[in-house]
């Protein structure tokens, strides 16, 4: 176990659209990919992000997807994307995530491999460092719920994430 969680409050859950995003494919309920995008650049490339099932070749572009009707007047209609982030769907396609377990009437999910570790070193660690970082209350260290952060769970915690790290 690590003592240390150093830089835990400098980073965001966005951090980790940088990289594959394991969710469920809607066809043949096998582990897909979301080839993500930081979300500034998700809608300005609708073509770059993607859902691909390896298991039965399932593939849909973020453009192939509706959009979202923003708001509407007699005389027009704004439509746009609406990208949900926090919780166990990806924010892209909103399907559910392959990486998640129930723990004690709380669900814990990652986005990735990525996203897991960080979660394990941050509820493995007993010093939990801002390194002179102001509060920072969207950084992934301060959102993390207590269920998961507190010192009583650390353990039974850490084998649940052992167990989704498995499934990556």
């Amino acid at each position: 176990m690590s003592n240390r969680a150093k830089d835990s409050y400098n980073t965001t859950l966005d951090d980790f659209l940088n990289e594959d995003v394991l969710v469920v494919c809607p066809s043949c309920e096998g582990k897909a990919i979301v080839k993500a995008a930081p979300l500034r650049q998700a809608a300005d490339d609708e073509q770059r992000v993607r859902v691909i099932c390896a298991g039965c070749g399932y593939s849909k572009t973020l453009r192939e997807t509706p959009k979202t009707v923003l708001y509407q007047t007699s005389r027009r209609t704004v439509t746009g994307r609406v990208f949900g982030m926090g919780g166990a769907a990806d924010p892209f396609f909103e399907l559910p995530l392959w990486l998640t377990t129930p723990f004690e009437g709380e669900l814990l999910w990652a986005y990735n491999r990525s996203h897991l570790l960080f979660i394990k070193a941050h509820v493995e660690a007993s010093l939990r460092e801002r390194n002179g970082q102001e509060n920072r209350n969207r950084s992934l260290g301060s959102r993390l719920p207590r269920w998961m952060t507190s010192a009583k769970n650390r353990t039974s915690v850490s084998k649940k994430i052992d167990e989704l790290l498995a499934r990556c």
